[in-house]
């Protein structure tokens, strides 16, 4: 007679989903920007045309985070993760067939929406396995998942995958063998058997819930609106410089190739921090004046980009990584620890938080650009002010640490 299926180890598991962020989110998220000389050249897109297929990428995260997390809440995240990695491969195959700009948009707000399926089931995932004494620094080695498939993207993509495999379409069906890879690893590693055990002493059963259920829950959490508009002014902020920084950095007398450098800081910097802090915040037991402190370094290294050029660069941009990855990380905590949501609805009140950072993700970078073509360096300013206007809201959310 086989015996009862376990919950699979807590560290498998979280090795997995680090794995899975790095590979199936990570690296499709990112992988574009370095393939749109080629992409450019071949489909003879202009300026204007990638701008709207770059923007239709987080127009699809946000549009389906909130049902990605209703659906891992509803059916359960095993199946919702390893059937998404799958589809995400479908989609991000598709961006390699496409032959015009309308056809790529598409293709980019797909390949958004089934990543919107996955990444808010993920955290969820650390949530179950993982007491409040460890939840910190789990959440953190998550998220620095994202930032290593940031930098694999954009250090091999064009340099080194692209002359292997010969073409920017080769490119993108390689990365959807990772991601078919990495869904048939999930399904044969991890347990369908989801763990009860999530705190040291309190024993709490996951069961299903509906999609009214979990979205009635969330709403009425004061606590949730004050951490989405915080996402979408911090999260949207910093999604915005990613993209403007590059062309600033040249434009300040900056080769392209030290401005492209000194812009993948953010992704190293932010690997280290959305670890450490975190962890810290576990030992100390303070979640919510850890992330005031990130968003307060925050504000002071975008506004001085704006007065900086040079050698100063070189510190302002990944301790801005670095800050801002550590708050995601404490987002996160923070929203799973909320006695209203828990792991009962976190993959929805998750893809909430994500919908929010995308939304934030779409429009600031439209502001800022507007902005920078009166001066170049207000963008930083305009982002430094919005970020700042976070910091009340943020001392109105509860803490959610050990005391």
């Amino acid at each position: 007679m086989a015996g009862k299926e376990q919950p699979t180890n807590k560290w498998i598991v979280l090795a997995m989903i680090t794995t899975i962020l790095t590979g199936a989110i990570g690296i499709p998220f990112v992988a574009m920007p370095v393939l749109f000389s080629s992409i450019n050249k071949e489909l003879n897109l202009t300026l204007a045309q990638t701008g709207m297929v770059w923007g239709a990428l987080p127009v699809g995260v946000a549009l389906f985070s909130l049902p990605g997390g209703l659906l891992g809440d509803r059916f359960g995240f095993h199946k919702i993760i390893g059937v998404g990695c799958f589809i995400i491969a479908l989609t991000n195959a598709f961006r390699g067939i496409t032959n015009d700009a309308i056809t790529l948009t598409i293709a980019m707000l797909l390949c958004g929406i089934s990543l919107a399926a996955v990444v808010p089931n993920l955290p969820k995932v650390a949530s179950l396995y993982f007491p409040p004494r460890q939840l910190g620094l789990a959440l953190g080695i998550l998220n620095a998942g994202f930032s290593l498939g940031g930098i694999l993207a954009t250090a091999l993509g064009a340099i080194v995958i692209l002359p292997l495999v010969g073409s920017w379409r080769n490119v993108l069906f390689s990365y959807s063998a990772i991601c078919v890879v990495l869904g048939i690893g999930w399904f044969s590693v991890v347990s369908k058997k989801e763990p009860s055990q999530t705190a040291e002493d309190t024993e709490v059963t996951v069961g299903r819930v509906s999609f009214r259920e979990s979205f009635g829950a969330i709403v009425r959490v004061k606590d949730m609106w004050l951490l989405i508009i915080v996402n979408l002014m911090l999260v949207g902020s910093f999604i915005a410089m990613l993209g403007y920084l590059p062309i600033y950095l040249e434009n300040t007398g900056m080769t392209k190739s030290a401005g492209d450098t000194v812009t993948s800081t953010i992704f190293i910097a932010g690997m280290l921090g959305t670890i450490v802090i975190p962890a810290l915040s576990d030992r100390i037991g303070a979640r919510k004046i850890t992330v005031i402190v990130c968003v307060g370094v925050t504000v002071i290294c975008t506004y001085l980009i704006s007065l900086s050029v040079g050698v100063s660069l070189w510190l302002l941009i990944p301790l801005i990584g670095f800050a801002v990855q550590s708050a995601i990380a404490l987002f996160f905590a923070i929203t799973l620890e909320m006695k209203e949501i828990g792991p009962i609805y976190g993959g929805s009140a998750i893809g909430i938080l994500i919908a929010g950072q995308n939304v934030g993700g779409f429009l600031l970078p439209i502001i800022g650009g507007n902005l920078a073509e009166l001066n170049q360096s207000w963008p930083f300013a305009f982002w430094a002010i919005l970020i700042f206007v976070t910091i009340p809201c943020l001392f109105l959310v509860r803490e959610t640490g050990r005391k």
